[in-house]
């Protein structure tokens, strides 16, 4: 027990220095630059403070009642608001987000809005000009957050005092609404830009937190290990999970189990460091874990990106789904062309954009000579490195393309690969009408093609007279 009997701590009274004024402690005010005594200090109830002047007990006037009338004019212009505005709140919540696109893309139009998921920029101060700007602007700030290592403390900290206060709000229901937390306002959450500034512990918080309206993740560097992936079964709403920066190995067995009840699932980077792929294909056969639908994937899924220590007998036995839109394989050492050619077999009718990155160190020089061959009737976007194709690639009479619209032909940039390929290969291509649709080529300078040279020029002009670009990337 504390000692009762012991004198207690003398705590002199606290002073604050206003400027041109001096000290003033805590029992005086200060009212048009005069310090004025509390004890001395008239107070009068809230409906007559607007009518009477204020008087201290000398009988001095220290504010008029017309003074006062102005400032309640002043104080119900800034309560008021919108409210009182002819105008219905959505109109503002609209023009407010035409603001915000303006913002962020200075060539936007009203008319042809696109939709982008990536994080916008948004002028806080659209929230300041009255209450009900701020309960609209609110959940566009918080929708897709653009999170630095520098915000990123202040981000969870903001996220734990609010749910520590609207926990205490006791919950009416006849009255009141029940509040939502800022958590459920966050639906896309990139965490690409956060390196070395949080725990595994914080992720997992984080996504626990914004796991009711959360639909794309993007996974950071670090910190994200076992606790985050099982809080990850959690987001039920995911549409889109990229895990493609995480540098820790990942558990692809815990990972297919949790993906495989995702039926919203529709984008899926895979990491680039895993382990447990042959005890996922061990449990896939045996059926210790059930896959719903028989598959490993999740059922809707339209987009793949193949990376990692992916194996051949994962791709024999693990289908990817038919209804996959887009593909792109890239970062796999262990994936020959044979694995390559049985995932073209099996979604050649749908596949849109082909993606081939480098390295494939399992692939010749000649490996993809014959995607066309399995994906020319649907494929509208194919991207493809030069190391593993040859001049046959174009100048074979089976290769057609009818619906290719963009080519870029990427190259590693390796000595080996320079001058590998003619502009004239291409440009007999084009000639023989080959590519009807294409519009849009890109050309890498690793590729070792003179823009000046006449054999480029030909190719330029041939193709500009089908109403065609040709760009150089480097």
């Amino acid at each position: 027990m504390a000692n009762k009997r012991r004198p207690k701590k003398f705590k002199p009274p606290y002073k604050k220095y206003v400027g041109g004024i001096g000290y003033v402690t805590s029992s005086q005010i200060i009212v048009n630059g005069i310090i004025v005594d509390k004890s001395k200090y008239l107070y009068l109830q809230e409906e007559d403070e607007y009518e009477r002047p204020v008087i201290d007990m000398m009988g001095k006037l220290i504010l008029d009642s017309s003074d006062y009338s102005k400032q309640k004019h002043e104080k119900q212009n800034k309560v008021s608001g919108i409210a009182n505005s002819k105008l219905p709140i959505e109109l503002y919540s609209m023009i407010l987000d035409y603001m915000i696109d303006m913002d962020n893309d200075d060539n936007f139009n009203m008319n042809k809005p696109e939709i982008n998921t990536k994080a916008k920029y948004i002028d806080s101060e659209y929230s300041l000009v009255c209450k009900d700007f701020y309960l609209v602007m609110l959940p566009r700030l918080y929708n897709t957050p653009n999170l630095t290592s520098r915000n990123f403390k202040n981000f969870i900290d903001t996220l734990d005092e609010d749910k520590k206060l609207k926990r205490n709000i006791k919950k009416i229901p006849d009255n009141i609404v029940t509040p939502k937390h800022l958590a459920s306002f966050v639906k896309i959450l990139d965490l690409s830009m956060i390196i070395q500034s949080g725990k595994n512990s914080i992720i997992s918080k984080l996504l626990r937190r914004c796991s009711s309206s959360l639909i794309e993740f993007i996974a950071p560097q670090t910190s994200f290990g076992t606790l985050s992936l099982t809080t990850l079964r959690s987001c039920l709403n995911l549409k889109s999970l990229n895990l493609q920066l995480v540098a820790e190995k990942v558990d692809l067995n815990e990972l297919f189990t949790t993906l495989n009840k995702f039926s919203s699932l529709k984008h899926v980077a895979l990491p680039r460091a895993f382990f447990n792929c042959e005890l996922l294909i061990e449990n896939f056969i045996t059926g210790r874990v059930k896959f719903e639908g028989g598959s490993v994937w999740p059922p809707n899924l339209v987009d793949v990106t193949l990376c990692g220590n992916v194996t051949n007998s994962f791709i024999s036995i693990c289908f990817l789904p038919t209804n996959l839109k887009k593909l792109s394989i890239a970062y796999c050492p262990l994936l020959d062309d044979v694995s390559i050619y049985k995932i073209l077999d099996r979604c050649a009718y749908t596949l849109e954009t082909i993606h081939f990155g480098y390295p494939l160190t399992k692939l010749r020089s000649d490996s993809l000579d014959d995607v066309l061959r399995y994906c020319s009737g649907t494929l509208k976007e194919l991207t493809i490195l030069v190391d593993y194709i040859s001049k046959y690639f174009f100048l074979d009479d089976s290769h057609v393309a009818t619906n290719l619209q963009t080519l870029t032909l990427d190259c590693s940039g390796s000595l080996s690969q320079l001058n590998k390929l003619h502009p004239d290969d291409l440009t007999i291509a084009l000639v023989e009408n080959r590519f009807p649709a294409l519009k849009t080529i890109y050309l890498s300078a690793k590729i070792g093609w003179d823009l000046n040279s006449d054999d480029v020029q030909d190719l330029i002009s041939v193709f500009e007279d089908q109403d065609g670009s040709i760009y150089m990337t480097y």
